[in-house]
């Protein structure tokens, strides 16, 4: 099958304004939600004398690092997690006569480099020069396989340019622990590294590693294949040192012009328990063996192209008249696809597998900005992810415990393997709302995909556990004459004001928790999940009255919901007073000056605005919108889509349109200055929401799906497929209309301005004008 790849689907380098090496090692990386490989000068390795952070990244792949505090409570973590950063498979060596790339300073320049997102294939041209002058051309291709999650596959050229000439290449990764260029000193980047021993596994016929951690005790299997050279390339030989290293090697007599391809597959285990790892290691190299033997280059690129362009038929969003905001997206939307893990035990790091940024961690951003992709196109990677969730539950019952609380359950903030892993409470733990995030997370896929068994099996159990620990963590109390449940002490998603009563964002979505909890329990009342989960009628009746009488503090003089309690007593800070090199605030600014004052570093109140659209009137909404923005920094990559989608429904369209321009800029355009440590994986995701939610108008809830949309000026028209109970609809919107197509499925009725639309197998095209 042959995979026809258009222009609209590239990223060129020849197109990017940045140029800098560390950012391009993200633009260009590759991925499949297990491996992630950033971009790299192939000829660096482990050598300092370049300047590069290149590696290789396998989600949840980790390993611990002792947290030192000045004062130690209880329930600080012991340790905070890091994702690994293993040897670069990009790297090669090359000897030129008597030059050596390991031991000579080679000049290496990028001539170009190009993504393609059909096919996951990166194409790179480098010209190489060595001290003596001698000069050829090395081109790389690289991809991470979707059709096979073990898969890497890399494949070099070679073209001298000035000379004739013996060449050596040699394929060895006799390292482990990748040695970068240091980055900027900077609290939001991870500077920590795991460290692992590698072993060679020798009598293989073919380089193969165990890779070992120290202190989680995981264990990887790692092994590779050279491919086989046809009659015009030269044989490549496996080859063991003098240190039992194991690798390949082919030498040959080259001329000017000439070309020589040597390709390899790599094959990247799955994590096991060291014990496991050391004591099947056999077993588990006879099982990757699988992936890549027999096989070719071209063939797992084709095979995994294939996978690609499946993606693309279901979750495109295609754009005219904005060819800017078009490549943007869909470099947000293919990142979003290599980021994602597929096996139930991963979520998505918050900087996708492009880097070790907040240590390769999975935040609250999964469930919020990234999952609604997921569940409205790919659902099945929707469910896996929060399966995720779901197999850590035992642990977040545990922290509770150890929290002091006598039941529920208390996510991680920040965490690679369930364990809470964030040192700075403040802005960590205390940011209690991730519990409910989650709920709200299971509700909306439950909504839009039905997955009854999904509901019954795993959900309900995650929604009553965070629902219980509201119970426990709040309580009743008077204020203002007035009985309420109130929940203090809490972080919202501002991380600007810490440690505050009443969070408006906390307690709607703890509100939402517990009436989840309560109505599911209902529904399940005759059956004999109430009896394993040990629900009772008083426990549920609690819920409900604390869910009814949840405090959700208000400003009567200016119409607005207050971020949290005595919000309005701070005094107001003035954004447009402070100098443009003080931002991000956070690096500037001690972080109890921004505490006592009225300053957002994202959108916080604007959260419920934007996830509880029914219920406010425009009026409400504008009145929230004006007071927020202007003190809001945005700071916070997830900050600007949601105010873009906001402010579409209040009908701020410029507003709109700037915001969202900016969000959905955030890596390929490199906003915030620092895309060189990693994409920004929620920002991606909310930008996605920007479109769907702002610009399409699209409000979901269990009975109610409609459109309202406010179409930028610039766009001709907007196109997109969502996948909504068990239908597939291509929704093609224009200025003044909206054409509803089913693709599969019964059918269903949907609104748009109110209208009622109904498509179905008979009548599958519907146009509604607005």
């Amino acid at each position: 099958m042959r995979i026809e790849q258009s222009p609209e689907f590239q990223i060129h380098l020849q197109n990017l304004k940045n140029k800098d090496p560390l950012f391009l090692e993200t633009i260009y990386n590759v991925g499949n939600g297990h491996i992630g490989v950033r971009d790299s000068n192939p000829l660096q390795g482990n050598n300092l004398d370049y300047i590069g952070s290149p590696g290789l990244f396998i989600n949840g792949f980790f390993d611990y690092n002792e947290v030192s505090y000045g004062e130690k409570y209880r329930g600080y973590p012991d340790n905070d997690q890091v994702i690994n950063r293993l040897f670069d498979p990009r790297f090669i060596r090359i000897k030129v006569d008597n030059e050596d790339s390991a031991v000579d300073h080679f000049r290496v320049e990028n001539i170009d480099k190009n993504l393609d997102m059909q096919t996951g294939l990166v194409h790179e041209l480098f010209s190489v020069t060595t001290p003596e002058n001698r000069n050829f051309n090395l081109v790389v291709e690289s991809f991470a396989s979707l059709s096979k999650q073990n898969v890497y596959g890399v494949k070099y050229s070679i073209i001298p340019t000035n000379f004739e000439g013996d060449i050596e290449l040699i394929k060895v990764h006799d390292y482990v622990n990748q040695a970068t260029h240091a980055q900027a000193d900077d609290v939001r980047v991870n500077q920590d590294v795991g460290q692992m021993q590698l072993d060679f596994l020798p009598d293989n016929g073919q380089p193969s590693y165990l890779v070992t951690t120290f202190r989680s005790q995981q264990g990887v299997i790692l092994t590779f294949q050279a491919g086989t050279p046809t009659d015009s390339n030269p044989a490549i030989d496996y080859f063991e040192d003098a240190n039992r290293h194991y690798g390949y090697r082919s030498q040959y007599h080259a001329k000017p012009g000439s070309q020589k391809e040597f390709e390899f597959l790599f094959s990247i285990g799955n994590i096991h328990p060291l014990v496991n790892a050391r004591m099947y290691a056999d077993q588990y190299l006879a099982s990757l063996d699988n992936f890549i033997r027999n096989t070719t280059f071209n063939a797992e690129l084709m095979a995994s192209a294939q996978v690609w362009q499946t993606f693309w038929l279901h979750s495109d969003v295609k754009i005219d008249g904005d060819p800017v905001i078009q490549s943007c997206i869909r470099f947000n939307l293919f990142e979003l696809n290599q980021s994602a893990g597929r096996d139930e035990f991963t979520s998505i790091p918050a900087k996708g597998l492009t880097g070790n940024g907040y240590g390769g961690q999975f935040f609250w951003d999964t469930e919020i900005f990234m999952l609604p992709f997921f569940v409205y196109t790919e659902p099945a990677i929707a469910k896996k992810l929060l399966m995720f969730r779901y197999h850590t539950l035992q642990m977040a019952k545990e922290q509770a415990s150890d929290f002091g609380l006598a039941k529920g359950a208390m996510y991680p903030w920040r965490t690679i393997n369930g364990f809470e892993s964030s040192s700075y409470w403040l802005a960590g733990m205390a940011q209690f709302h991730i519990n409910a995030d989650i709920a709200f997370a299971v509700e909306q896929y439950y909504t839009i995909t039905n997955d009854e068994d999904f509901l019954k099996n795993y959900g309900f159990e995650i929604i009553l556990e965070t629902a219980r620990f509201w119970m426990q963590y709040g309580n009743f109390a008077e204020i203002d004459g007035e009985r309420h449940f109130v929940i203090n002490r809490v972080t919202g998603p501002d991380e600007y004001s810490a440690l505050v009563n009443n969070n408006y964002y906390t307690n709607v979505m703890a509100q939402f928790n517990l009436r989840l909890a309560v109505k599911y329990a209902k529904l399940f009342n005759d059956t004999d999940i109430s009896i394993q989960l040990n629900v009772t009628a008083e426990e549920l009746e609690d819920m409900q009255e604390a869910a009814d009488l949840m405090y959700l503090p208000y400003d009567q003089k200016r119409n607005v919901k207050l971020q949290f309690q005595n919000f309005e007593q701070l005094p107001r800070m003035d954004i447009d007073a402070i100098d443009q090199s003080m931002f991000p605030l956070l690096l500037h600014f001690h972080p109890l000056m921004l505490y006592r004052a009225q300053v957002n570093k994202q959108a916080d109140t604007i959260m419920v605005d934007y996830m509880f659209p029914q219920g406010n009137t425009k009026e409400q909404l504008k009145a929230d919108y004006d007071f927020y923005e202007p003190i809001t920094t945005h700071d916070s990559s997830l900050s600007k889509a949601i105010y873009s989608i906001v402010a579409a429904r209040i009908d701020r369209d410029q507003q709109a349109y700037d915001f969202f321009s900016q969000a959905v800029k955030t890596d390929l355009i490199d906003l915030h200055h620092n895309t060189k440590n990693g994409i920004h994986a929620g920002s991606l995701g909310a930008a996605w929401s920007g479109i769907v939610y702002g610009f399409a108008g699209i409000v979901n809830n269990a009975d109610h799906f409609s459109l309202e949309p406010h179409l930028p000026d610039a766009w001709n028209c907007l196109k997109f497929k969502l996948q909504l109970h068990h239908n597939e609809l291509l929704f093609t919107i224009y200025q003044d209309q909206v054409e509803v197509e089913l693709m599969s499925g019964k059918g269903l009725t949907l609104s748009i301005y109110d209208k009622k639309v109904k498509v179905s197998s008979e009548a599958p095209q519907k146009i509604c004008k607005y």
